[in-house]
């Protein structure tokens, strides 16, 4: 069994109905931060970024004790983040959010109108905090813009590397290895991503793990 959790009830409905013929998969509404599936995993995955959501320490720390609560004796937790480019984030540091800048076009699965996206960001050095607007403009066919949305800002965490190997170790994981892609290649300063693998310790006498407690 395939159990995957989000705050979202729209992303939900989207992921229950791309897996509607699988039977071994079940979606849960609950926040990654305090969470109790009831069972326990010899895998967690936490992909595409979602950790950079835990903004503070204490968000951080509450999500890898609710992951290793879940977890079996010796179970693997896998994170994927990005590996930080510093000199795009030092453009960012202005105080203010960057110029909207093209980035995808697709095509409307329902009107095959043409979807041009666009995204501004902005970065706060005190908190590592990088933020994104992202626009989404559906074209018609005379090329004016015939619907328009926008989400944002949304805060996400810059983790750097080495933020990262003391999280799963103030938590109870021990890392077994760090990934620059999703290959298994080494992290060097080209890579654009951070693949963590952690094994869930044992808990022995000694070996206590000190929580911050998240906050709302």
């Amino acid at each position: 069994m395939v159990t995957g959790i989000d705050r979202s009830t729209a992303m939900l409905d989207v992921a229950r109905g791309k897996s509607a013929t699988m039977p071994n998969v079940r979606w849960v509404q609950a926040d990654m931060r305090s969470f109790d599936l009831g069972t326990a995993f010899g895998l967690v995955i936490i992909p595409g970024h979602s950790f950079q959501h835990m903004l503070t320490p204490g968000d951080q720390m509450a999500c890898l004790a609710c992951i290793r609560r879940h977890l079996t004796a010796g179970g693997v937790l896998v994170v994927h983040l990005d590996h930080q480019d510093l000199s795009w984030l030092g453009e960012l540091c202005t105080g203010r959010e960057s110029a909207p800048m093209p980035t995808q076009e697709l095509t409307h699965p329902r009107t095959g109108r043409r979807i041009r996206t666009r995204r501004a960001w902005s970065y706060e050095r005190s908190t590592q905090t990088a933020s994104l607007t992202t626009v989404w403009e559906e074209i018609g066919a005379d090329g004016t813009v015939v619907v328009r949305w926008r989400r944002g800002p949304v805060p996400l965490h810059c983790v750097f590397r080495f933020e990262m190997e003391h999280l799963p170790a103030r938590t109870g994981f021990e890392v077994t290895a760090l990934y620059g892609d999703f290959l298994g290649e080494a992290l060097t300063d080209g890579s654009a991503e951070m693949v963590w693998v952690a094994k869930n310790r044992p808990i022995s006498p000694g070996n206590t793990v000190h929580l911050l407690q998240a906050e709302a």
